[in-house]
């Protein structure tokens, strides 16, 4: 099919072919326009050479009959053709408007069916915002609920509770009046008209429960100490032989060197103590610490710890702690005693809690005993900083005037000496 422009040009060059064609005598032979000059004299001239001519006059006839042919037979399928577009434009035609009248149809039933969807989204968006408030509703009945169920739990366990602590109270008090009876009839029990010790024995069978409930209650869970001697467990590590732990306690520290596949073994007065340590499976011995380390074999010990210990001793069994545990040890052998920092007001608050305390010990005393009794390499680890909810806040910190103050007031709570044998 031939757009518009192509069947001009088509139809101009039939056009000039057919003028052509129509003045073919012009072109067969030489033809002298009226006008022209010497018309008569160039006519004689051109007679003259139409021998010469003749040939060339028959051949140019045959080619433009040839082309007269082609001409006919062109212009016939030109005509054809034509027809034919116009056919297929009317077709064409047809078929847009058919194509339209469909897409009109089919776009007014997407409308209807786009209309019926937005009727049916709008009730699916009212069931939505009806069940959306059943819910809340039914939310709120249920914490109604639950508050209530939990406030009637809460008043059985509280009164459960109260039962239990009335229980526990009534047992305590029994057990402090039977331990007085108890006391006044055991052989070798100070009359009451004597003078008090000055501090309770640690080795005291009946009291040791009062000893356990202040260590749980001062000293912290066993997880809490675990996690602060964590980091002393390498200072031991191919230490010449065992590691003794001086009352032990719980077994925080024995723990760790079991894990850490370090050899160890302690001992405590406290039989509540000792027996939690063996629910573990350490080797732990019930006996006064001097007694149990003074029948150890001389250089035969890899190490010799005692945590929280010299502020429960007056000061000459500091010296023959120190002492002894250097008898004790093996060439290499280390030492570690751990103890609260008296340089700290926060922690000092902390330290006449514990009834079992004698006197704090200042860590420049405490290093000095050790580097006078031989040891090397001795050294002062501060330790247990106070948490930063219980000190100085962020701009009383910053400002160098309070630094002194705050050393004084909240300088680690412990402190621990070191040293190689």
């Amino acid at each position: 099919m031939l757009d518009a422009p192509r069947r001009q040009y088509a139809g101009s060059t039939l056009e000039g072919a057919r003028r052509l064609l129509e003045n073919r005598a012009l072109f067969v032979s030489p033809v002298l326009p009226t006008e022209t000059r010497m018309r008569a004299a160039k006519s004689l001239v051109l007679r003259a050479f139409q021998i010469v001519t003749r040939d060339q006059t028959v051949f140019n006839t045959a080619l433009l009959d040839s082309l007269r042919t082609a001409y006919r037979e062109l212009d016939a399928a030109l005509q054809e053709i034509h027809s034919e577009t116009r056919a297929l434009e009317q077709r064409e035609q047809e078929l847009a408007a058919r194509l339209f009248d469909a897409l009109a149809k089919s776009h007014h039933g997407s409308q209807l069916r786009f209309e019926a969807l937005a009727k049916d989204h709008h009730g699916i968006q009212l069931m939505l915002e009806a069940l959306a408030k059943d819910h809340h509703g039914s939310q709120l009945r249920l914490d109604a609920l639950e508050r209530e169920r939990q406030t009637e739990g809460t008043a059985e366990l509280r009164t459960f509770q109260k039962r239990l602590d009335d229980e526990l109270r009534g047992l305590k008090m029994e057990w402090t009046v039977l331990r007085r009876d108890l006391r006044g009839g055991l052989p070798g029990a100070p009359a009451e008209s004597g003078a008090a010790a000055t501090v309770p024995p640690a080795n005291d069978a009946l009291r040791a429960g009062l000893y356990a409930d202040f260590e749980d209650r001062f000293r912290g869970s066993e997880e809490e100490i675990g996690r602060r001697q964590t980091a002393d467990v390498a200072f031991f590590r191919g230490a010449p032989g065992r590691v003794a732990d001086l009352g032990c306690g719980r077994g925080e520290f024995l723990e760790l060197l079991d894990a850490a596949s370090i050899p160890a073994f302690g001992c405590d007065a406290n039989p509540v103590m000792v027996e939690r340590a063996k629910d573990k499976g350490l080797a732990v011995d019930r006996a006064d610490l001097f007694a149990w380390l003074s029948g150890q074999a001389d250089a035969s010990l890899g190490g010799v710890t005692a945590y929280q210990v010299v502020e429960h001793l007056p000061p000459a069994k500091v010296f023959d702690l120190v002492e002894l545990a250097s008898a004790k040890l093996a060439p290499g052998g280390r030492i570690l005693l751990e103890t609260i920092n008296p340089e700290s007001v926060y922690a000092m608050r902390w330290f006449w809690m514990d009834l079992s305390h004698v006197r704090p010990l200042p860590a420049p005393s405490l290093s000095q005993l050790l580097s006078a009794s031989g040891f090397r390499d001795v050294t002062v680890n501060f330790r247990s900083p106070v948490p930063p909810s219980e000190g100085f806040g962020a701009e009383e910190a910053g400002d160098p005037r309070m630094a002194m103050i705050s050393r004084l007031l909240f300088a680690p709570q412990d402190y621990a000496v070191t040293g190689v044998k």
